[in-house]
C-alpha cells in the first residue's frame, strides 16, 4: 500500500519553502527536510490516506504562513532520488488526493478501506482480498451461513 509522508522542506538551491507530501513514505521524501515543528498537525507523519496527508499539509502550511514564511504545498514521488516537487494550490492538492484515494485498490467486503501490503483471504478459490483479518472473518461467517441455508433447502427438497 502506498503511504504519504508530510514534511516541511526548504528546497536547494533556491530556498523554496514547501510542505511536501511524498508518495511512498519517508524513504521517498526529499532530503531538504526541516525539523518538525508541528507534529500535532501531522508534520513528520506517514499517512495511509492521501486525503489526510493533504489536510495535514494544508494545516502546516497555514501555520508556517502565520510566521510570515512564504510557502506552498507540493506532492510527488522521488523514486529514491532528489527532485523538488511541483508546487500547487490547496484546491489542486485536495483534487489530487481525492483522485489518488479513488484509484487505490479497496477491500472486497465493501468497507472502502484500501488494501495494504498485507491482506487476507476468506477462502482459497475466489481471489477476493480483504483489508483486515476482521473483514475476511466476516466473509467466512457469511459463506458458512449461506452454505447452511443451502443445505437446509436441500434437506427440505426445495
Amino acid at each position: 500500500m502506498n503511504k504519504w509522508f508530510v514534511s516541511r522542506q526548504s528546497y536547494w538551491p533556491d530556498g523554496t519553502n514547501v510542505v511536501e507530501i511524498a508518495s511512498g513514505g519517508l524513504d521517498y521524501a526529499n532530503p531538504d527536510m526541516l525539523v518538525a515543528n508541528w507534529k500535532r498537525l501531522g508534520e513528520g507523519e506517514t499517512f495511509n490516506d492521501p486525503r489526510e496527508a493533504v489536510e495535514a499539509a494544508i494545516a502546516i502550511c497555514r501555520e508556517w504562513r502565520k510566521q510570515k514564511v512564504k510557502c506552498s504545498i507540493a506532492h510527488g514521488y522521488t523514486a529514491g532520488y532528489t527532485m523538488p516537487f511541483e508546487e500547487g494550490t490547496f484546491k489542486e492538492a485536495i483534487a489530487w488526493a481525492d483522485k489518488e484515494w479513488e484509484s487505490l485498490p479497496k477491500c472486497d467486503c465493501g468497507c472502502d478501506e484500501p488494501l495494504g501490503n498485507e491482506y487476507w483471504y476468506a477462502n482459497e478459490w475466489d481471489g477476493l482480498k480483504y483489508a483486515t483479518e476482521y473483514c475476511a472473518e466476516k466473509q467466512v461467517e457469511f459463506e458458512m451461513q449461506q452454505e447452511a441455508l443451502e443445505n437446509e433447502r436441500d434437506e427440505d427438497g426445495e
